[in-house]
């Protein structure tokens, strides 16, 4: 049972949490109906990522064995036959098409891109570095315009932006940190286009674009609604972005930037303390 539910990455189930972006950036928070949308749209992404990352856990059994973590995951460790995966990914996976026809089709057309990028993605641009990071960014803006679409609303570009940047920033991380597994990296096509020196140009440059971003949202967000302290919440994404670096460079860690995140109580401590202020400004 423990295994199963390994398969599934529940560590990863708080990438969706973008899902409910547009709840607070298009001031819908309040509503019920739009908190239960999102939480639909969220279980519904959900669903389809877990099936993807069976799928994927199945094609990459032999490459996980040779890394450290990874070696752990229930198919790699042989917790796991490949035929009950399938038989899970089978069942999630329907789950999943009913929660769908309880959205816009939109949402439809959103998971058929993010299941057509993925399918790409384990044919091609897993193996092609730069295109297998922008991959990954492309598919947390989908998890934004998820929510959007569930909700019906639009929400500010820069947003978006901030959204996209974030993820190069954290993807670049998570691959200067696998860049300290020869072996794992001796059996992986797009990490030998990479290196420690490039990535660390790669991270300053997409971890400030993302900070710039979400300053030009916040001024636009100020004029908007006339708070200017808006602004202020700048401070908490520059410390959880300067937060991270130093997980990456100091503490040798960063290959899962969601555990990381979760394990770091300075950064839950930020996370909530900006949720909480941000609300209380906008609201």
């Amino acid at each position: 049972m423990l295994a199963a539910i390994r398969l599934l990455r529940p560590k990863q189930w708080i990438k969706n949490g973008f899902v409910f972006a547009p709840l607070f950036f298009a001031h819908v928070f309040t509503q019920y109906e739009s908190w239960l949308r999102s939480f639909e749209a969220a279980m519904a992404f959900i669903c389809v990522s877990c099936v993807v990352y069976i799928i994927n856990d199945i094609r990459d059994i032999e490459e996980d064995k040779l890394h450290p973590k990874k070696s752990k995951r229930p198919l790699a460790a042989g917790e796991m036959t490949v035929s009950q995966a399938l038989v899970m990914a089978v069942v999630i996976a329907a789950g999943g098409a009913a929660l769908l026809t309880l959205l816009p089709f939109e949402c439809m057309v959103i998971v058929a891109v993010y299941l057509v990028l993925n399918f790409f993605y384990t044919l091609v641009l897993k193996h092609i570095a730069l295109l297998d990071i922008f991959f990954i960014a492309s598919c947390y803006v989908l998890r934004v315009l998820m929510g959007c679409y569930a909700l019906q609303v639009t929400v500010s570009p820069w947003i978006i932006l901030t959204t996209f940047l974030l993820a190069l920033f954290l993807g670049f991380g998570k691959r200067y940190h696998e860049m300290g597994f020869e072996e794992y990296v001796s059996n992986k096509a797009n990490l030998q286009q990479y290196s420690r020196p490039l990535l660390d140009k790669l991270v300053v440059i997409t971890g400030g674009s993302a900070l710039m971003a979400y300053a030009i949202y916040t001024t636009e967000i100020a004029q908007q609604l006339g708070r200017v302290e808006i602004v202020y919440t700048l401070a908490f994404v520059a410390f959880g972005l300067f937060r991270y670096l130093q997980m990456i460079y100091v503490y040798d860690q960063g290959g899962e930037p969601e555990s990381v995140i979760l394990k770091d109580r300075w950064q839950l401590v930020n996370v909530l303390l900006w949720l909480g202020v941000t609300l209380a400004i906008i609201s």
